[in-house]
C-alpha cells in the first residue's frame, strides 16, 4: 500500500512540473530562399534554437543510402567501451553484401581480406569514404556476429527517438525500396548522434590515414581516406569555411544526398537534402546536393539574424478587478520574452498578436500571476505561446468584498438552495399543520343521541294499559 501511494505521489509530482513548465511554447516557422532547390527532399535547420529556417518534402520517403551509416556509427560509439579494440576483416563476410545488382553504388577503402584495423580506424573509413567493409565488420562486432540483429538494433533505436517514417534494412547504404527514411527523421538522427561526445571527431576529419600496420597488404603513407564532402576541402569549388561533414550518400536509382553541418557568427545549422539529381537537363554532370548545401548556408548566414519579437517589458493590455483596494484594474505583460533567428526579407510588424486575457478576476492579485496568454503568429504559422502576467498586485478590499457578497447573494446557488428548501419545509408544516387540525376537530367532536329500540314485552305492556285506560272511560 506504502508503494502504490509513494508511485502516485511521484506521479502528480511529475504531472504538476509538466503543468507549470509549458508556460512558453513554440513552433518552427519557416521561409523560402529566392534561389532554386534541386534535392527532392530538405530541412536547414537552426541547431541553437530547433528553429526550422526551411523545409522541403520533409515528410517523404526517400531511400537513405550510406547515410544510414550515420545511425551506425552512433550505435557502435554508445556500444564500444575501448575505440582500440582490433578488428580483423573478413572478405567473405562483406561479400555477402556485395552480390546484388546495385554493387557499383557501394564504396571502398582500400580495406582487404586480413586486414587488421581499430573500431577507430573503421569508424573513420565509415564516416568519411563510406567504406562498407568497415559498416558491414562493425556491425558484425555489436551485432554479436549478426549484421541482422545490428540493424534491428537500429529500428529500435529509430523508433526509440521518434523516427516513425525510418525503417533500416542494410548497414552499406546498398538501394533497398524497404530500407527508407525523411528529412525530417534524419533531423532526430543526426542530432542524436552528434550529441555523443566522440561522434564529430569522426564525422568532421577532412582525412585520417590509419595507424594499425598492414605493411604487407598496403603503402601505409598512402593508405589516406578522405571525406567525400567536398565542401570541407579548401582547394574544391564547392568550399565552404565553417562547414563539417557529416556524411554523403550516392544511389544510382535515387540520386546523391547529403548531411553537413556550417557555423558563422556563433550560429551553427544543419542541413539535410535527399534525392538531388545527377545531372541537369543536359545531361552534365551536377553536384547538386552540395550545391544546394552552400546555397542554403549562404542564405542562413546572410538573411537571418535574432531578433526580439516580443519584449517581456511590453504591456498588452488590462484586466478588470473586482474588489480591489483603490484600484480596479491590473495591467499584464509578457511572462519572458521571445526571441527568434528572423529572415530580413520578412516584414516583423507582419507578426499578428493574438490576446487571450481572463474573465471575472478578482482580487487578490500576485503580481507576476498569469492572466491570459499572447499567441504569435505569422503568415499563418504560429510562432509561440506565451503567458500574459500581472504587472503589479492588488489587495483585497473587505468592505468591496463583503458589500458584493450581499449584492450577489440573492443570485447564488446557495440562495437558490435556500429558498427551495424554505418552500419544502413551508409545505411540510402546512401539511403538518392541517393533518393536526383534523385530528383535533374529530377528537372534540360531540357525540350523536342513541336511540335504542324498545324492547317486545314492554311494548306488549304499553299496549295493554292503553286499551285498559280506554275501558275505564267508557263505563263512565
Amino acid at each position: 500500500m506504502k508503494k502504490i501511494k509513494k508511485i502516485f505521489s511521484v506521479f502528480m509530482s511529475v504531472l504538476i512540473i509538466c503543468c507549470f513548465c509549458t508556460s512558453l511554447t513554440g513552433q518552427a516557422i519557416s521561409f523560402t530562399p529566392n534561389f532554386e532547390i534541386n534535392s527532392a527532399a530538405c530541412v536547414l535547420i537552426n541547431t541553437d534554437t530547433g528553429d526550422i529556417l526551411y523545409e522541403k518534402n520533409a515528410d517523404t520517403q526517400y531511400m537513405p543510402g550510406s547515410l544510414v551509416q550515420i545511425m551506425e556509427a552512433a550505435l557502435v560509439l554508445e556500444k564500444c567501451t575501448d575505440l582500440k579494440m582490433q578488428i580483423t576483416c573478413d572478405a567473405e563476410l562483406v561479400k555477402r553484401y556485395q552480390n546484388t545488382e546495385h554493387a557499383d553504388d557501394l564504396r571502398y577503402a582500400d580495406i582487404y581480406d586480413g586486414d587488421i584495423l581499430t573500431v577507430e580506424e573503421l569508424l573513420y573509413a565509415m564516416m568519411l569514404t563510406s567504406s562498407c567493409e568497415a559498416a558491414v565488420m562493425l556491425a558484425n562486432q555489436f551485432g554479436n556476429g549478426s549484421v541482422a540483429s545490428f540493424v534491428d538494433m537500429m529500428n529500435a533505436k529509430a523508433q526509440e527517438l521518434g523516427c516513425t517514417q525510418t525503417n533500416f534494412t542494410n548497414v552499406t547504404g546498398i538501394a533497398d525500396s524497404a530500407q527508407k527514411t525523411t528529412a525530417r527523421d534524419l533531423i532526430k538522427i543526426t542530432q542524436y548522434a552528434m550529441n555523443i561526445s566522440k561522434f564529430m571527431p569522426f564525422a568532421s576529419a577532412v582525412s585520417y590515414a590509419p595507424e594499425t600496420q598492414n605493411a604487407d597488404r598496403h603503402k601505409m603513407d598512402e593508405w589516406i581516406w578522405t571525406h567525400s564532402n567536398a565542401m570541407m576541402q579548401e582547394n574544391s569549388s564547392y568550399y565552404l569555411e565553417g562547414t563539417k561533414g557529416i556524411k554523403t550518400a550516392n544511389l544510382t536509382e535515387q540520386g546523391r544526398s547529403i548531411v553537413c553541418q556550417g557555423t558563422k557568427d556563433g550560429n551553427t545549422f544543419l542541413v539535410i537534402l535527399l534525392a538531388a539529381p545527377f545531372t541537369d537537363a543536359d545531361g552534365t554532370l551536377k553536384f547538386y546536393h552540395m550545391l544546394d548545401a552552400v546555397s542554403l548556408l549562404k542564405w542562413a548566414y546572410t538573411h537571418f539574424n535574432y531578433q526580439t519579437i516580443l519584449s517581456d517589458s511590453t504591456e498588452l493590455g488590462q484586466i478588470t478587478v473586482q474588489n480591489g483596494e483603490g484600484v480596479d484594474y491590473v495591467l499584464v505583460r509578457p511572462e519572458k520574452s521571445f526571441m527568434s533567428l528572423w529572415y530580413d526579407g520578412a516584414d516583423i510588424n507582419s507578426i499578428i498578436q493574438e490576446i487571450k486575457l481572463d474573465d471575472n478576476v478578482s482580487a487578490p492579485i500576485k503580481q507576476g500571476e498569469k492572466l491570459g496568454t499572447v499567441t504569435l503568429k505569422f503568415s499563418g504559422q504560429e510562432l509561440a505561446v506565451i503567458n500574459l502576467i500581472a504587472t503589479s498586485s492588488v489587495e483585497l478590499s473587505q468592505k468591496k468584498y463583503y458589500f458584493a457578497l450581499a449584492k450577489h447573494f440573492p443570485h447564488t446557488e446557495w440562495m437558490m438552495r435556500a429558498v427551495f428548501l424554505s418552500v419544502v419545509l413551508c409545505a411540510v408544516y402546512l401539511v403538518l399543520c392541517i393533518y393536526a387540525h383534523v385530528l383535533y376537530t374529530q377528537k372534540n367532536k360531540a357525540p350523536e343521541p342513541v336511540h335504542l329500540k324498545p324492547r317486545a314485552s314492554a311494548v306488549k305492556k304499553e299496549a295493554q294499559k292503553s286499551s285498559g285506560k280506554k275501558q275505564s272511560g267508557t263505563k263512565k
